[in-house]
């Protein structure tokens, strides 16, 4: 599922910033600064493993919120980009208590520090409670909430079932492409032709399909010729140079 609509979805970036800008200098500036946020995620790995995985993890709490909220607060900016924030941490948060083994593997490998099981449990405790009190100043403020607050509460308690009860890959490839991926990719589409139809997903796939072909072969190049140790440090300074960059560019979409 990631190799197909995980990575199809981040595929159509620089269609984006095409679509964003009205020049073409406009849009090689944007394709530098693009080029640029990757250099700085690599970077940034070589000086501070642990860091940089950090920043990973609020990067793509904030994408995943954003991409999960977007249409349906209407508040002020600093409501919502705390929403956002608070609702990716919480999923993470989720997938990371139920796998702790599993992520704590991952994370040694890579920084040769770890993640407390007492630190992550306080930490879920404490951002459900942010979310209660940043929806609850929200309605005291009279924002606009085009959410069903039961539903939400059920796809999260069917979302926690999920982390519970399967592997810390799979849990996460089934939020990343029912929850994200593939909302994602109709938000995408609508904002590069103006409707969703299925001529307008076929132009889609179609840009897309040059970069995610690409990355497949990589990764599975990778995988066959690159030790363990290393195949996981290549793999994680890849998602966190392309998902920084990717969140950059659907920030200014939403925001058009």
């Amino acid at each position: 599922m990631v190799l197909t609509l995980g990575i199809v979805h981040g595929a159509n970036d620089l269609l984006i910033l095409k679509k964003n800008e009205k020049s073409s200098n406009k849009f090689v500036r944007s394709v530098i600064g693009y080029f640029f946020l990757i250099g700085l995620c690599v970077t940034s790995y070589f000086v501070n493993p642990f860091l940089s995985i950090l920043l990973f993890i609020f990067l793509s709490s904030y994408h995943f919120g954003e991409e999960h909220f977007e249409d349906k607060i209407l508040a002020s900016k600093g409501v919502q980009y705390a929403i956002y924030l608070a609702y990716g941490l919480l999923i993470f948060l989720m997938i990371f208590n139920e796998n702790i083994t599993e992520v704590n593997l991952i994370v040694s490998d890579l920084t040769n520090q770890t993640f407390s099981k007492h630190i992550l449990l306080r930490a879920l405790i404490a951002m459900i409670a942010l979310l209660v009190l940043l929806f609850a100043y929200g309605f005291w403020r009279k924002t606009t909430y085009k959410l069903n607050f039961l539903k939400e509460i059920f796809y999260l308690g069917l979302l926690y079932l999920v982390f519970k009860t399967t592997s810390l890959i799979l849990g996460f490839a089934i939020y990343f492409i029912l929850w994200h991926s593939i909302p994602s990719i109709i938000d995408q589409t609508h904002y590069i032709s103006g409707n969703i139809t299925k001529k307008s997903l076929i132009h889609y796939f179609k840009y897309a399909s040059p970069i995610w072909l690409l990355s497949v072969i990589g990764m599975v190049g990778m995988y066959f010729y690159l030790d363990q140790n290393l195949f996981s440090s290549v793999i994680f300074m890849i998602l966190f140079a392309v998902t920084a960059p990717h969140a950059w560019v659907i920030y200014r979409m939403k925001n058009k």
